[in-house]
């Protein structure tokens, strides 16, 4: 026999639904920048490591990012030749 009052299962209202769904489209949002992040962060490690970045890089002047000069941001030809450069100098000492 069924229940006098009518059904008693759960029935999602539109506002529910739509606040169910952006919920998780917030929740996708939000795992997507924390892996983005992740992956920034694993692509500076293994740069830094390199010594491509950081205070005691051959390749970087004091508080900028990469290789410049003159406050210009240079080829990677010019980068090459100077690596070229480097060991070259290191070999001959």
């Amino acid at each position: 026999m069924g229940s006098i009052f009518g059904s008693t299962a759960y029935r999602e209202t539109e506002s529910d639904k739509a606040l169910r769904e952006d919920l998780e489209r917030k929740r996708k949002e939000e795992a997507d920048e924390v892996a983005k992040q992740e992956a920034d962060r694993k692509k500076q490690k293994k740069r830094y490591a390199k010594g491509l970045t950081g205070q005691r890089s051959l390749f970087s002047k004091s508080g900028q990012k990469g290789f410049y000069q003159d406050g210009k941001e240079i080829s990677w030809v010019v980068k090459l030749e100077l690596i070229l450069v480097v060991i070259k100098i290191h070999l001959l000492h």
